[in-house]
This record gives C-alpha cells, structure tokens and sequence, in this order.
C-alpha cells in the first residue's frame, strides 16, 4: 500500500513540473521571446511587454554616415538576415534611388546588418514571414497590424510625415532604436496611443 501512495504522490510532482514547465514555455511563446537586448547585455524573462520596442542600437559607424545619411539607420533587427541580403544586392535601384557602394563597403555594411539582425531574438515583429524576405520593414505583417489603425491623414495626407517608412518622424527616440507607443509624437496631431 504504500508502495501505491508514493507512486500516486511521484505523478502528482510530476505533473505539477511538467505544468509549471509547460507554463513557462507558454509564456515565452506568447511573449515572442525570453530575453531582449538592452545596453549592452541580455535580461532574460521580463513581465513587461515594452521590451518588444528596446531594440540594439550600437550602429555601425559606417553604416550609419552610409546609410544613415538619407534615411533613418533602420536597427537591423527590424529586418531578418535574408531581406537585408536583399536590400544590400539592390542598391543600385534602392527604392528608386542609386544607392551604390564601393564592394569593401558593401559587403561590411551586408555583414554588419546579417549579423545584427540575428543578434537579438525579436521575434513579434518577424512573426508570420513564413518563406517571405520583405525588402521593406512596412512590410512585415506585425508593422502593419500596429500602424492600420492611424488614419491615413496622419501619414500620407501630412507633409511632415509622408510615409510609414519615416519613422523617426513620429517615433520621437527612433534613432536610438526605441519604438514604445507612450514615444510617439505625430507631427500636427500630437501624442497616439493606441
């Protein structure tokens, strides 16, 4: 008989670790990741869903007087590895403009951005690609689901924004990677939040 009794207390402990287990994976999951990248080094297992919109901003030197110097350096976790490949192999037709650089250039600005984009686990905003490599960051279907309820007055329709793609224009700390809603700023509408 009590060989019976700690058997059934073994699967009550048991089952009580797999559910903790399994509720700890769960979380994860649904929070899109277990650690963010926040000056410098990793937290691991945050409650606060804000470290979805702190994102690495230790920018290349040269990617930033490059890129940076027409748009926006764009953190490069916002985009994954494959689609920044992309980018970099169209720059000769960038969006529209000759964007060409010299091979050494190039390719240090191409290895920066695949190796910064891998760096950090920001999965909610590269959820749902499945086999697609989007070129454009408002593209990805987690930027639109965030941005489909402002009005389209407040972007195209307002001469101080223009466009999604202008992000530091509404995102008051984007160059610093920082894309929390309580930091927007829409130029001629004032604060949003969601």
């Amino acid at each position: 008989m009590s060989y019976t009794k700690s058997k059934v207390a073994g699967y009550i402990l048991l089952g009580g670790i797999l559910t903790l287990g399994l509720y700890g994976i769960g979380k994860s999951a649904a929070s899109g990741s277990t650690e963010y990248f926040q000056n410098g080094s990793y937290d691991h297992g945050s409650d606060d869903d804000s470290y979805d919109q702190r994102l690495s901003t230790k920018l290349s030197p040269l990617y930033q007087e490059e890129c940076g110097s027409c748009h926006i350096a764009y953190p490069a976790v916002l985009l994954p590895a494959k689609s920044w490949q992309k980018v970099i192999a169209g720059l000769e037709d960038h969006f529209g403009e000759n964007a060409e650089l010299d091979n050494q250039s190039r390719q240090a600005i191409e290895n920066y951005l695949v190796q910064s984009s891998q760096s950090v686990n920001y999965r909610k905003m590269l959820r749902n690609l499945g086999n697609q490599w989007p070129i454009r960051i408002t593209q990805l279907p987690y930027f639109i689901h965030e941005h489909d309820e402002i009005p389209s007055r407040f972007i195209e329709g307002n001469d101080e924004v223009g466009s999604l793609s202008q992000c530091n224009t509404c995102h008051i700390n984007a160059e610093q990677g920082d894309f929390d809603e309580d930091n927007i700023d829409i130029p001629g509408v004032g604060r949003w939040h969601d």
